[in-house]
């Protein structure tokens, strides 16, 4: 003779599958979450990188212009030395000139 159930087992079961399936979707929906969460602070490590690259490259040209208006400073600098040396050398040229013609 076969054995009959009241469906008490089966039922049991179907709750059991159920649960199971809950708990399943709870740590599926956990893992996403934190892939979800890893994403956006890789993201956001991503920009700051990116921030900090664009100030330091600022920062760069900044100290690049800096150094090359010195640099024209200097060289506006060494040329009026040598333009007065020059105009120097000419007077003093001049002054002799004039004293050999005055001395003749």
């Amino acid at each position: 003779m076969a054995r009959r159930g009241n469906g008490l087992r089966t039922a049991i079961k179907v709750v059991k599958a159920i649960d199971r399936a809950n708990k399943q979707a709870t740590r599926e929906a956990q893992r996403r979450e934190k892939a979800r969460q890893r994403a956006e602070a890789q993201a956001f490590r991503e920009h700051e990188r990116g921030v900090r690259e664009a100030q330091r490259e600022l920062q760069r040209q900044v100290r690049q212009q800096q150094s090359a208006a010195k640099q024209a400073f200097k060289n506006a600098l060494s040329n009026a030395n040598e333009e007065y040396q020059d105009r120097c050398e000419e007077r003093a040229a001049l002054r002799k000139q004039f004293i050999q013609e005055v001395l003749k």
